[in-house]
């Protein structure tokens, strides 16, 4: 099964002009690792809320040139806040696209088990009519973003991974600062 940190370095070869906002703890935390982008919206202490922020920019970027708004978030942010499926499905922001990346567990903070080893986050995004693909590995993770930008959304990636954790440090930017920066790139 592949890592999280192996899926992101995938999907940062994807988005160097394509805003990304991504969830708290290990998954920013390892997404920054990589190269920190004006593009990037780290989400500090907000677990659960990416996919909703992913919507309204989304929908702002509607009619602007970039070709999507990716959010990053974890099986028990998506399990915390189903409603943002629901805002998904009734919005139909064609340029959101939802990377979960389903480890069964609460990574950053001691691996306490999630209820994802007994819902199917994939099947949850389908009950809300959204289109879902279910990957496992690297190639078909790839695939997946690479097909998922080129088309209209919402897009639900539910991606199996392992309970890997990389050692990186916090991100301890001031939350107004990284916001500004990303409203920045969105403007330009």
């Amino acid at each position: 099964m592949m890592s999280r940190f192996d899926a992101l370095k995938v999907l940062f070869k994807y988005t160097e002009n394509i805003p990304v906002i991504s969830s708290c703890g290990n998954t920013s935390r390892e997404w920054a690792s990589l190269g920190r982008r004006d593009n990037h919206l780290y989400m500090v202490d907000t677990m659960g809320l990416t996919p909703s922020v992913a919507i309204g920019v989304s929908m702002a970027l509607e009619d602007k040139g970039f070709k999507k708004c990716i959010a990053i978030e974890g099986d028990g942010g998506v399990l915390m806040n189903p409603n943002a499926l629901a805002s998904a499905a009734y919005l139909n922001p064609k340029k959101w696209l939802l990377i979960v990346f389903d480890n069964e567990c609460f990574a950053s903070t001691g691996g306490q088990c999630s209820l994802a080893g007994r819902i199917n986050i994939a099947q949850v995004a389908q009950g809300f009519n959204l289109e879902a693909i279910q990957v496992e590995d690297l190639d078909a993770f790839e695939h997946a973003v690479r097909t998922s930008i080129e088309k209209d959304g919402p897009i639900v990636i539910h991606a199996k991974i392992n309970q890997e954790n990389q050692k990186n440090p916090f991100i301890n930017d001031d939350p107004v600062v990284l916001a500004h920066k990303f409203s920045q790139f969105l403007t330009q």
